[in-house]
């Protein structure tokens, strides 16, 4: 018999606002874990000074890129695997915009490199698969299992995600939202979808201070396996002040 494949999948580390706590938990669930894919999905870079909307009064215009950069490059660098994922997620997509709508061509070719520079750093660290932030390109499936970064936003989003892409009996798994949660789906076959929270400070990030939506932020990620159409996800977070994880997996098959 196979062995299942073991998978996580972590986004939202927003590169130099991400959270040394969050992710000291998920380097040590990878070690206990072993998982054979590493799934990066997206939001790995803040990028806000890119951000849409953004003036010459605003003092995030004004941020350099260098530390926001670096750090995302450093979470790639280390979380990814040969065999690895990454899910461009739409802070990412802030340099494709500025590529295909900036009137300099300063910013343009700035952009393209940061984003060639970018996806070269994922491809060294080991990802085999490099997406889009794009609703239909976008989405890596493994056995029953599909992974998007997120392209809906309240608190439907996990629901009306996973009806759309999980398939019959199947299931989802998503970042964007920051928040945890774990949907049983009600469509034919069933399935489940999964918010796999974030690795990010809130504190740190000023320009959601004022959303409702971000005092529903949790810390997490999402981990798995899949063994042909079989499959088991669960989401891991922090419980009070520790993080709480199962990593050792029993099998029981009955003989009747």
């Amino acid at each position: 018999m196979s062995e299942p494949i073991r998978f996580v999948f972590a986004s939202d580390s927003h590169g130099d606002m991400a959270d040394p706590e969050a992710l000291a938990a998920l380097w040590e669930f990878c070690k206990d874990y072993k998982p054979h894919v590493r799934i990066a999905g997206g939001d790995h870079f803040d990028f806000r000074a890119l951000r849409r909307g953004v003036g010459t009064s605003d003092a995030e215009s004004g941020e350099s890129l260098k530390a926001d950069l670096e750090a995302g490059m450093d979470f790639l660098k280390r979380f990814l695997r040969p065999g690895g994922v990454y899910l461009w997620g739409n802070h990412e997509h802030r340099l494709d915009n500025l590529i295909a709508s900036s009137s300099s061509a300063l910013v343009r070719d700035y952009c393209q490199d940061i984003k060639d520079t970018i996806n070269r750093t994922a491809r060294q660290a080991g990802a085999k698969v490099i997406l889009p932030y794009h609703a239909d390109l976008g989405v890596y499936r493994l056995g029953k299992m599909a992974f998007v970064h997120g392209y809906a936003h309240g608190e439907n989003a996990t629901v009306k995600q996973g009806l759309h892409y999980a398939v019959h009996g199947g299931g989802l798994v998503h970042g964007h939202t920051h928040t945890l949660a774990s949907i049983a789906l009600t469509q034919h076959g069933s399935g489940n979808a999964f918010s796999a929270g974030c690795l990010c400070q809130k504190e740190a990030m000023a320009y959601s201070a004022h959303r409702l939506a971000t005092a529903r932020w949790g810390s997490g990620f999402v981990a798995g396996w899949v063994d042909g159409d079989d499959w088991k996800a669960w989401l891991v977070h922090k419980v009070g002040k520790r993080w709480v994880w199962q990593t050792g997996l029993r099998h029981f098959t009955p003989r009747i």
